[in-house]
């Protein structure tokens, strides 16, 4: 990983073999951000994507083995303690009227993937919601 301070966050670069979600993970908790946005793209292999399905109060995965091009976005907060990077991604392949979209589990950098975090000056937590059964952020 490579990344550079700028005015308003970090930019970031993962390499080829990086894990994206503990990467992220791992850099805010270094860094000690303490909650924010994240925008990325690149390109990644075995990623996992998946939906929430509320009837049944679980997420539905799918595992995509082979090379996508991805744009993702999400939030920076924290769960019981830990860093939490909360990402969707939208992400296709050789076939380019396919496009898989879902909140990012774990994925593999392929080629690059570019970052640009914007952190909070306040720190964001997530607390479980009784009726989800989800960690949702916690802004009372």
């Amino acid at each position: 990983m490579q990344f550079k301070k700028i005015q308003n966050g970090f930019m970031l670069r993962l390499v080829k073999g990086e894990e994206v979600i503990s990467s992220l993970s791992s850099f805010v908790e270094k860094q000690k951000i303490s909650g924010g946005f994240i925008f990325g793209l690149g390109a990644f292999k075995d990623a996992t994507l998946g939906y929430f399905d509320s009837d049944n109060k679980k997420y539905i995965k799918r595992t995509f083995p082979d090379d996508l091009e991805f744009s993702v976005t999400g939030s920076i907060s924290y769960s019981k303690g830990k860093p939490f990077v909360h990402v969707h991604a939208t992400a296709g392949g050789p076939n380019i009227s396919t496009v898989y979209f879902g909140h990012l589990f774990s994925a593999t950098v392929s080629a690059t993937g570019e970052f640009f975090i914007i952190p909070s000056d306040t720190k964001i937590e997530r607390k479980t919601d009784p009726e989800t059964g989800l960690n949702l952020l916690d802004l009372s």
